[in-house]
């Protein structure tokens, strides 16, 4: 050890950074790798069958229906599906690994901050920027969310973009931006703030390069338009541009308010539009301005630069309308930049004698983080915290009634998602949820009118026909069933439960070789869905294929077994002993 210490560069800065960083990544999250998948996380990455074969890669590229199971999940970020796809071969859905994942993009984006700001001439800075980036309580959502990642890899292809543009390494730094656009749309902003931060001289000097890291833009736009990602969002965007900046306005303070202040952090912050110019939102104008001032003077420092980048970095967000209208996981890159104008403020308070307040400052922000990942724990006290400090939001009442069914606690999860629909009667998602409690209940007329309403607020809903055609096939309404079933897969041809159930449904009006073909296709959709697999067996073998009925028995054992709820799920234990006795029955081991 005291030889690896004495080692040339175990002294350098960049790796005494990356050591302290490790330890201190390690002591925050290392507690979090078994924490549930939540929220999004099921639908983009648990129950996503297009992340279980690497031969779905060169898809991730073209079809933006391989981003979720859910039809209308659709997104163009092919790289980070990539990084699903191989935590996925790597580990299937054992969640610590993408977990360690997460954790291990958070403290190389912290990592190479340090070396942008340490770049800028700014030793102490770097420290005082990557430890406060690395540790501050509004990045703990970052790991502990999944779908965060997002936000995790554009931050660092964007960081790294922008230590190779001041380094004039153009090819690479042109790759950089092309990884970034292709993990999330933010990376647009990295030439601009570039050439802000290298000044108009050095762009002049350089416009080539920069006129072809426009080029790389614009082509990114072109391909975005072309296979209808943008057309699409805009097309969905829930209010209209007056409101938006408006509203934006303010989301900007808040978000200065939350690097400052993170007393109050939530999944689900309550914050609500803003359709004139109301107090809140000329108070923002003002001091908005007031800081853009400040930051004017100094543009040429640390402080300038560090303002700048999060103007920039929030700007598409703010632009573009989105659902929800503020998020920890979204200010992450813009945190960068006020980490920025801390370290510019670092010596100063050096020159003070206040030293000490970084590393309290620090010490605190660490705190609250390992006070932050408990939430996370589980669904449950994730969304009992977001209701707790954000009563009005509805998608956070819906949410927690949603834990509290996963949690078994029916009762309480109707009584949440009736509450969200008191707070927003149109919410399709939350109709669909009601039905889904209402049918456990064996309610199935309630139920049913449920999803018809549920329908009558967003009819491109697969999930609603999909559940009536489960009512329809309880009651023995085969035919009802299948008409269901197939407006379902017209809707999300990718719905491998409801090709399962329409093969059943075929089965049971005397087709069976439409049946067949159905639960293969389930299968090619889905090879780990246990149940197609047992159906296609019971299929095989009535047509007297028993070897091959033999292999499907095995394997929907084999997928029973692995499940991690078998030990808690008597249905699951069921199964996979017919499956095994069968097998056995027509000769395999």
């Amino acid at each position: 050890m005291r030889a690896i210490a004495r080692a040339p560069w175990a002294r350098h800065p960049l790796v005494r950074f990356c050591l302290v960083a490790l330890v201190l990544a390690a002591l925050l999250y290392g507690g979090t790798l078994s924490y549930p998948f939540h929220y999004d996380d099921r639908h983009s990455i648990q129950f996503n069958p297009h992340l279980r074969s690497l031969g779905n890669l060169p898809a991730f590229f073209t079809d933006l229906h391989t981003f979720s199971s859910d039809s209308r999940g659709t997104m163009f970020r092919p790289l980070v599906l990539i990084s699903y796809a191989l935590n996925y071969a790597a580990g299937g859905q054992g969640v610590a690994g993408y977990r360690l994942v997460n954790l291990g993009l958070h403290l190389l984006a912290a990592v190479l901050l340090f070396a942008w700001v340490r770049q800028r001439g700014s030793g102490e800075g770097a420290w005082a920027a990557g430890l406060l980036f690395l540790v501050h309580p509004t990045h703990a959502e970052l790991v502990n969310y999944l779908s965060s990642r997002s936000d995790l890899m554009v931050s660092c292809w964007y960081l790294g973009g922008l230590l190779l543009l001041a380094r004039h390494q153009w090819g690479a730094a042109g790759a950089v931006y092309a990884g970034g656009l292709l993990s999330k749309e933010v990376a647009i902003t990295l030439p601009l703030l570039a050439g802000l931060q290298q000044g108009w001289q050095r762009v002049r000097l350089a416009w080539r390069p920069f006129l072809a890291l426009g080029g790389v833009g614009a082509g990114y736009l072109v391909l975005i338009s072309l296979n209808r990602f943008l057309p699409g969002s805009l097309s969905k965007t829930p209010r209209g541009w007056g409101e938006q900046v408006l509203t934006q306005l303010k989301a900007y303070v808040y978000y200065v308010w939350l690097v400052m202040m993170p007393a109050h952090l939530s999944v689900e912050h309550q914050f609500f539009v803003s359709s004139g110019l109301d107090g809140a939102v000329v108070a923002a104008l003002l001091l908005l301005g007031s800081l853009s001032w400040l930051a004017w003077r100094g543009r040429k420092q640390l402080l300038g630069q560090g303002w700048v980048w999060f103007v920039l970095a929030l700007a598409p967000a703010s632009l573009v309308p989105l659902n929800i209208l503020v998020s920890e996981r979204r200010m992450y890159l813009a945190s960068a930049g006020l980490c920025v104008v801390l370290a510019w403020c670092w010596p100063r308070l050096r020159d003070h004698r206040l030293r000490w307040a970084g590393v309290v400052l620090v010490a605190l922000l660490a705190a609250l983080s390992l006070g932050r990942n408990p939430v996370w724990a589980s669904e449950v006290a994730l969304w009992e915290d977001a209701v707790a400090k954000g009563p009005g939001m509805f998608r956070a009442r819906a949410n927690l009634g949603l834990a509290y069914k996963h949690a078994g606690r029916d009762d309480e999860a109707l009584q949440q998602i009736r509450l969200a629909l008191t707070l927003k009667p149109d919410y399709a998602d939350a109709w669909v949820e009601v039905g889904n409690l209402l049918s456990d209940r064996g309610e199935a007329r309630e139920a049913a009118e449920a999803y018809l309403q549920s329908l009558r607020f967003s009819p491109a809903l697969e999930g609603a026909h999909y559940n009536l055609g489960n009512l329809a096939q309880g009651r023995g309404a085969w035919q009802e069933a299948v008409d269901h079933y197939r407006e379902a897969l017209r809707l999300n041809p990718a719905f491998a439960e409801a090709r399962n159930n329409l093969g059943q449904a075929y089965e049971a009006l005397g087709r069976p070789e439409e049946a067949l073909a159905e639960y293969r296709q389930a299968l090619a959709l889905d090879p780990g869905l246990a149940q197609a697999w047992y159906n296609l067996a019971l299929a095989l073998e009535k047509r007297g294929g028993a070897a091959e009925a033999v292999r499907a028995y095995r394997r929907c054992r084999e997928l029973l077994l692995a499940a991690p709820e078998y030990g808690q799920n008597p249905q699951y234990q069921d199964f996979a002993g017919r499956a095994l006795e069968a097998a056995q029955r027509l000769g395999g081991n």
